[in-house]
């Protein structure tokens, strides 16, 4: 979107988008989380600037997964060094721990998932959902479930492409930019 001017002015005028990517890995699911996080303090560093990274603030930091992604957004966030994070298509499908979802008390989340998924199951993030706000003090835990898929997508995809559906919705950075 960034690249062919298609992305929304808030993303475009606003953000910097870093994304890693898992070379020779099917997903970042398997990619160890402490090598992810080197990389978000790469990016922060002096070395990441000289290799041509922007200036960042650290405490600015967001989140935006999609898919097995989603699952690896949420359990980054429990390390406390992100503002928030949109979370697309999760697919855990188990409960989250007690000492994880403390850790992701009071975090900005914004949850999309759409119930015609069929790689993930919509209950993976009415779970979620459920979890994070049975312990946030505050209301900072949003939830777009829709009935179908956004895009368009049928078959064996179907549903699967809330990712796109946020990344694409002006919204979403105007969000972004308002919490933290």
């Amino acid at each position: 979107m960034l690249a062919c001017g298609r992305a929304p002015g808030e993303l475009a005028d606003n953000f910097a988008v870093v994304a890693p990517y898992a070379a020779g890995k099917s997903s970042f699911y398997v990619e160890p989380r402490k090598k992810l996080i080197q990389f978000v303090e790469w990016v922060c560093s002096d070395e990441g600037r000289r290799a041509g990274c922007p200036t960042v603030d650290p405490k600015r930091i967001f989140l935006f997964g999609f898919s097995d992604g989603a699952t690896l957004s949420v359990e980054l966030a429990t390390t406390g060094r992100f503002a928030g994070g949109v979370i697309a298509a999760y697919g855990f499908t188990g409960e989250l721990p007690a000492l994880a979802l403390a850790r992701l008390r009071n975090l900005p989340l914004w949850v999309f998932h759409s119930a015609d998924d069929r790689i993930f199951p919509v209950s993976c993030s009415d779970r979620l959902v459920g979890a994070l706000r049975k312990v946030n003090t505050t209301d900072v835990v949003r939830y777009t479930r829709y009935d179908r898929d956004q895009e368009g997508f049928t078959g064996a995809v179907q549903g699967h492409s809330t990712g796109i559906t946020a990344a694409r919705l002006a919204d979403t950075y105007s969000w972004m930019l308002s919490v933290g």
